[in-house]
């Protein structure tokens, strides 16, 4: 099966392996060591001010800490606190050539988030790996057209590469990746029409991308359908909301604001943060989100029902939809048809919704499973989450959570 590098398929893994990558087993996430974030940034890991909504969340809830609360330009920040994946590092050392456009584009793509928590994800699969496995990402050819730019970029972890070709869109003079559009050596041009490109424009990429000295073949057919049933909305208790550049709370990262209910348009999440398309190309932060399935029972059902009918390539991000809506968004008759659709998940798709589960934080995997084991979870999807975890050596980020919520499965 072709999985497109961070598309609405597989975004959360945005450097093109298969999905099958994220059934296999992994270390539980942690912390990354200075070094080895020295290797894939080029400078140490960064820290970021925390809001005071943000610290007001935290403390309503002390076993684990909340995700970063975006802010408003008037809301004042507090003490600073260690951001982890949270945060985009400083600017990558690279030789400077070409225009500083391709120079702005080139380091986009070398700071995006996305790509960076890819890589560090593959790295700690496999527990005992050598930092010299890493294959630091760099770029190639970059062409530039209007407010859009096309360029390929190269990574990888060991004998995996993780190559692809990234779309990235200029806002307030600013370079950042909008999506990836197709496979190693092939670009699809349906992808950037649904990205919102005139055929014009993406004529003109195309041939300036060539002229580059990239090498590549054009297919047109779709890879995706969106996923819409369900709705992402702004729900800030503060609004307007802050749309960022990066997936970090600082006071000349906002590309605009937007208020209360815009619905938006989800690319992945990354430890408490989501990465939108629309109306605004950027990150908000989770926590100031909703979800909404529809506004009776019967609505929310149907859109349930579509979610789980997803195929199999779709699952992943139809699961990720389904966690984000029992976090935020479903309670009493709603979170029991929500809550029956995560055991269809856990049954029929269990590897969809582990992947989905591990690119949140710890808090949103420990809340919805204890909500699901709470409401009494289905035979079987409790047995395909204590199976999981006897038989895996290195646990991933949801197994681990899981075992700590049931410890007496560990002991059958």
């Amino acid at each position: 099966m072709k999985t497109q590098v961070g598309s609405a398929t597989t975004r959360q893994w945005t450097l093109g392996w298969s999905l099958v990558s994220d059934m296999l087993p992994g270390a539980i996430r942690k912390a990354i060591p200075a070094g080895i974030a020295l290797l894939l940034t080029g400078c140490p890991a960064v820290t970021t001010s925390a809001s005071q909504s943000e610290i007001s969340s935290a403390a309503s809830n002390s076993a684990s800490p909340q995700p970063a609360a975006d802010l408003a330009s008037s809301k004042t920040p507090s003490t600073p606190t260690e951001s982890g994946l949270q945060a985009t590092a400083s600017p990558v050392a690279a030789t400077k050539s070409g225009t500083e456009e391709n120079w702005a584009v080139q380091q986009a793509i070398l700071n995006d988030p996305l790509l960076s928590a890819a890589i560090t994800r593959e790295f700690e699969r496999v527990s005992g790996r050598d930092p010299a496995d890493i294959h630091p990402l760099q770029v190639g050819a970059i062409a530039v057209v209007e407010n859009y730019a096309l360029a390929e970029y190269f990574a990888g972890v060991g004998d995996l590469p993780m190559d692809g070709y990234g779309l990235l869109i200029r806002q307030n003079n600013r370079w950042l990746m909008l999506d990836s559009i197709g496979f190693p050596g092939e670009i699809v041009t349906a992808q950037m029409a649904n990205l919102g490109l005139p055929e014009a424009t993406i004529q003109r990429l195309l041939n300036a991308f060539r002229q580059a000295g990239a090498n590549f073949e054009v297919s047109d057919m779709p890879m995706y359908e969106p996923i819409m049933p369900c709705v992402t909305r702004l729900d800030d208790p503060n609004p307007p909301t802050n749309v960022r550049f990066t997936p970090v709370v600082a006071s000349d990262n906002a590309i605009g604001q937007l208020p209360n209910g815009t619905s938006l348009t989800v690319i992945a999440p990354l430890e408490g943060w989501l990465k939108i398309r629309q109306p605004l190309v950027g990150w908000v932060s989770m926590n100031l989100t909703r979800v909404s399935c529809g506004s009776s029972l019967a609505e929310v059902q149907r859109n349930l029902d579509e979610l789980q009918a997803k195929e199999e390539e779709l699952a992943v991000e139809a699961a990720d939809t389904l966690v984000r809506y029992l976090y935020r968004g479903a309670d009493g008759a709603f979170a029991e048809a929500a809550i029956a659709h995560f055991n269809g998940f856990a049954i029929d798709k269990f590897y969809a919704l582990e992947a989905a589960l591990n690119q949140h934080t710890e808090e949103v995997r420990r809340q919805v499973l204890q909500q699901v084991i709470t409401a009494g979870m289905h035979p079987d999807a409790r047995a395909n989450f204590a199976s999981a975890s006897l038989e895996r050596l290195d646990f991933s980020p949801s197994l681990a959570t899981w075992e700590e919520l049931n410890p007496q499965d560990s002991l059958n």
